[in-house]
């Protein structure tokens, strides 16, 4: 069992106190406590609940996952993975003065930024745990991850930083999104739903992050990678049975190739699934078939909410 935590788990506050500081009302803390066993505070000596900075952390890592969208079960088998993976330094403490004054999404992307720019994986890696432990999985990708990467970009095309930095950089994002999908929690809804590049697109951090936020809100998701060829699709996925097919695409080459889609899909047995396509390649590029729709864009959670109101238009 990881000791993270050990000089913080001294019980000082009292559920009033907790209730302020995490914004949950006693109430949800005590019904938490009740169904999941966490946290697990300590009697005081008039048989009051006393509560640990441990517990603080825990609670206020525990609402930023429901807060995006997690519910309070899947978030709490999330945690204990994390424990039982030796990951409890996810969660790190917030209460200090000097953490809230160097711990601002802002200054942990920076730092960030800095270490991934040394070529430094060890502390990046540390950052970015450090970042999933505090944020919301929404607030990772669209605070994090997306200005980190469109930054790095910038300065490729001004020719202020080596392509491979820009490679280092968004092979780091890919290993630890994979990992944070393979480290989710069961499925708990109904149907598959299937993500891939489009037909020679290699980008993967965007259909990778839609991949995390649809398996963290309970989606039986399989990634099957960049460039996915379209022969014999059907053949490979008819038994899989899939309700959706998702497709991102940032050229224009890679979203004239899923032309071929509606065909494709002509061949599966009913109940046909649905596609959707997204990217940057279709805001000047539209498909004209009426089988196909293109994502509206926007946030990295109105786009996993706009995919579950198709897959709901389907029920």
């Amino acid at each position: 069992m990881d000791n993270s935590f050990d000089h913080s788990s001294k019980p000082v506050y009292n559920i009033k106190a907790v209730s302020k500081i995490t914004g949950l009302l006693p109430v949800t803390i005590r019904a938490w406590e009740r169904r999941y066993g966490i946290p697990q505070p300590e009697r005081g000596d008039q048989g009051y609940r006393l509560y640990s900075e441990e517990d603080l952390q825990i609670l206020r890592w525990l609402k930023n996952q429901v807060d995006s969208g997690l519910s309070i079960s899947r978030a709490v088998d999330h945690l204990n993975d994390l424990r039982e993976n030796g990951l409890n330094t996810f969660i790190q403490p917030i209460q200090t003065v000097e953490y809230e004054r160097i711990g601002t999404i802002e200054n942990l992307r920076a730092e960030l930024a800095f270490h991934l720019s040394s070529y430094d994986e060890k502390k990046a890696s540390e950052t970015f745990r450090r970042g999933v432990g505090i944020y919301a999985i929404d607030q990772v990708i669209e605070e994090i991850i997306k200005p980190i990467l469109i930054e790095i970009g910038e300065k490729w095309h001004r020719g202020e930083t080596p392509i491979a930095q820009e490679h280092f950089t968004t092979q780091f994002f890919i290993q630890h999104i994979l990992s944070m999908v393979a480290s989710s929690p069961p499925s708990t809804r109904q149907g598959v739903i299937i993500a891939a590049g489009a037909p020679m697109e290699t980008h993967q951090v965007g259909i990778l992050s839609i991949v995390l936020m649809l398996r963290w809100r309970g989606w039986d998701v399989r990634y099957l990678g960049p460039n996915l060829s379209l022969e014999r699709l059907e053949e490979a996925l008819s038994a899989l049975r899939p309700k959706l097919i998702l497709f991102s695409a940032t050229r224009r080459e890679s979203a004239e190739a899923l032309i071929k889609i509606p065909e494709i899909i002509s061949r599966f047995s009913s109940p046909q699934p649905k596609v959707m396509v997204g990217g940057q390649a279709f805001q000047s590029y539209a498909t004209q078939s009426s089988q196909i729709q293109i994502s509206k864009g926007g946030s990295i959670k109105q786009i996993t909410q706009e995919i579950e109101d198709l897959i709901n238009e389907q029920n």
